[in-house]
């Protein structure tokens, strides 16, 4: 039996993927969800019932449309797979209950916010606005760790902190460090965690990004011979590899030599900074290859929605972490 609600739970996430792509690509393009019916979005002929199929339709047309025979974007069978197995997930992790409900609406929201902020660098607004009312819906429930009024305080909070955050950044740079959208998410999250939770989940999005970007940053300003900014790049990972891994297991034993590294560490990790800022600090505008090149303009909020997606299945083990880590 439960084998069977799992496969209809499934197959539920199936469509509700299948809805989120539409959500996400008519969103992005200002068009209504809602009443439109689906369409082919290079030939705009509209589908017919059996080309909406999740998963299965995308295989029979092998990828392209019936119409006009172009590709069909991988976009759609990913998010409908992705929709999938994570309600399931969500099933076999918390059961057939209401808290379930909540975490599929959440975790729909999640992924339509990190794609199209990964396809266009946008946060769609009424996306993070629900996000943060069913946090506070969730809360008034008594399926939270936090009462109504933490749940309201944590969003508030949480929008604040970005916000004051972001602004910091046209001091040092003539840019906002985080992008509106991201404040936006930090709403929901703030809603979701509690202000103190959410503090952990903020750390750790950082860590993310850092561990995911960084990486990319450094082929791409090698590419550009920027080495400068390259080695800057090597040095902050290298940094954070230090902090979070040997300091942790304790790899270096002798205490002055542990000393000099963090100074030696901390002196290269200002000149690095030093230098990504001021590669931007003069700049009005930058085109959309040169912003590759660049920490604080790539997109935040997919490590922001990771974060959370881990904090709401290990935040217990990451709070004892931190505690290890600290004491």
């Amino acid at each position: 039996m439960n084998s069977i609600i799992a496969f209809y739970i499934f197959i539920i996430g199936l469509c509700i993927g299948s809805f989120l792509n539409v959500v996400i690509l008519r969103g992005l393009s200002g068009e209504n969800f809602i009443i439109s019916r689906s369409k082919c979005p290079k030939c705009n002929n509209q589908l017919k019932w059996y080309m909406n199929i999740p998963l299965i339709s995308y295989i029979f047309l092998k990828g392209k449309c019936a119409f006009c025979g172009e590709k069909i974007s991988v976009q759609y069978p990913i998010v409908e797979f992705i929709t999938g197995c994570t309600f399931l997930i969500l099933y076999l992790t918390f059961g057939f209950t209401f808290k379930t409900l909540f975490m599929c609406l959440f975790f729909s929201l999640f992924i339509a916010i990190s794609t199209t902020d990964i396809l266009e660098t946008v946060i769609i607004d009424y996306h993070a606005y629900i996000l943060a009312v069913l946090a506070v819906i969730y809360a008034l429930f008594g399926l939270n760790d936090i009462n109504t009024m933490q749940a309201v305080i944590g969003g508030v909070l949480g929008y604040i902190i970005f916000e004051i955050l972001a602004r910091i950044g046209y001091f040092i740079s003539n840019f906002r460090m985080f992008g509106e959208g991201d404040s936006l998410i930090a709403l929901g999250l703030g809603a979701i965690f509690g202000i103190k939770n959410f503090l952990i989940t903020i750390i750790l999005s950082i860590l993310i990004q850092s561990l995911c970007a960084i990486p990319v940053l450094i082929i791409n300003t090698y590419k550009k011979r920027d080495y400068r900014l390259s080695v800057s790049y090597i040095l902050v990972l290298f940094s954070l590899f230090f902090v979070f891994i040997v300091n942790y297991f304790e790899i270096i034993k002798n205490s002055m030599i542990y000393l000099g590294i963090v100074i030696l560490i901390t002196m290269a990790l200002l000149w690095s900074v030093k230098n990504i800022l001021s590669s931007v600090k003069n700049k009005k505008e930058l085109d959309f290859n040169e912003a590759k090149t660049h920490f604080s303009l790539l997109p935040f909020g997919p490590a922001m929605i990771i974060s959370a997606v881990v904090c709401i299945f290990f935040l217990k083990q990451i709070k004892l972490f931190i505690h290890a880590f600290l004491f």
